[in-house]
């Protein structure tokens, strides 16, 4: 049997090198006269094959048919690189989902990486390992863990709630019971668009974004008492009036310790009297924050939290020392169907 006839036809049949199937056929097709070896019907096959391809391949060249096919392959290579696993979502990455619509409506096991210069739909914040369940705990006790954890790492990522705005809001990844049977445990937080329409451009203001060290302090004590203002009970007030002043008391806390630290900063000429307006304003959300927790009733609660409100939100002071320290200026408007809007979660298994 020659051995070039077995290479020719293996060449014609795999087609990835034609004219080295056609050499290797003519050559087996020499030997074999010459020698009177056996392999001539495969040598032919192999020389036929390869004749074909050859041609096609000429032909593909000619007309542009090869520059298209390897478009085509570089196109769904780049897409398959773009296509990752719920699962393998790392913070500062931004994505797309399949689909249209809500995202809380598109269930996806995979979603497409994209830049977060262009448009996305979701940014991702952080992860958290869940812990403490030696069984999947279900969604009913996953969720209200997701929710906490995920609205801190989210602030603490963005740090600028003029900067999300309305366009924004909290959406979380979980374990299934399937993938917690593969040692799946990991929470992965974002901020994605509500409605699944498209934003442009990462939300993300922590150290790893922001060089200006006034700014960055300056965000980071106002994300503290976003953070603070936000953690309201899951209940109404008259079914947990102890978890509220619970609440308000806390607050209380957390407004008084950052007054305190707004003012050790060492600002700029520029800013000192700005940030000592500002800190001034801490202190008198404070002082509402206790009387809120000593409220006799939920109507004298709620006085104290429209103080609370008045005080600090979008005051003049914020407004010059954002100005100052060339942050957006301007409030962010906040449509009125995600007023106050709970995050929403998703399986990523």
């Amino acid at each position: 049997m020659n051995g070039f006839s077995v290479a020719s036809l293996v060449a014609g049949i795999v087609c990835c090198l034609p004219p080295l199937g056609l050499i290797l056929g003519i050559v087996a097709l020499v030997q074999i006269k010459k020698k009177g070896q056996r392999g001539a019907g495969m040598a032919i096959a192999g020389t036929v094959l390869s004749a074909i391809s050859t041609l096609l391949m000429l032909l593909l060249l000619v007309t542009g048919g090869a520059a298209e096919l390897w478009r085509g392959f570089k196109e769904g290579m780049d897409e398959a690189a773009r296509s990752h696993s719920t699962l393998d979502l790392r913070t500062g990455q931004c994505f797309n989902l399949p689909g249209d619509g809500p995202l809380e409506d598109r269930e996806a096991l995979s979603v497409e990486v994209v830049p977060c210069a262009g448009e996305h739909e979701a940014e991702v914040t952080g992860s958290f390992t869940l812990q403490g369940f030696d069984a999947f705990p279900g969604d009913g006790r996953i969720d209200p863990l997701a929710e906490r954890r995920c609205e801190e790492l989210n602030w603490m990522y963005a740090r600028d709630e003029w900067v999300v705005g309305g366009r924004m809001e909290l959406y979380y990844y979980t374990p299934t019971k399937e993938s917690w049977r593969l040692g799946d445990r990991a929470v992965t937080c974002t901020f994605a668009t509500p409605k699944g329409d498209r934003t442009a451009g990462s939300v993300r203001r922590d150290p790893t974004t922001v060089d200006d060290a006034h700014q960055l302090a300056y965000l980071t004590a106002e994300t503290r008492l976003y953070l603070t203002g936000n953690t309201v009970p899951d209940a109404e007030y008259a079914a947990d009036p102890d978890g509220y002043r619970t609440w308000a008391r806390e607050s209380a806390g957390v407004f008084a310790d950052q007054a305190e630290v707004v003012r050790a900063y060492n600002w700029p000429e520029r800013l000192a009297g700005p940030m000592e307006r500002r800190a001034g304003e801490y202190e008198r959300a404070a002082a509402a924050w206790r009387k809120a927790a000593g409220a006799r009733d939920e109507e004298a609660f709620w006085d104290h939290m429209l103080t609370v409100d008045e005080v600090v939100a979008d005051g003049p002071a914020e407004v010059e020392i954002r100005k100052l320290l060339k942050l957006p200026s301007v409030p962010p408007e906040y449509p009125e169907d995600t007023e106050g809007a709970q995050g929403a979660g998703d399986t990523g298994g």
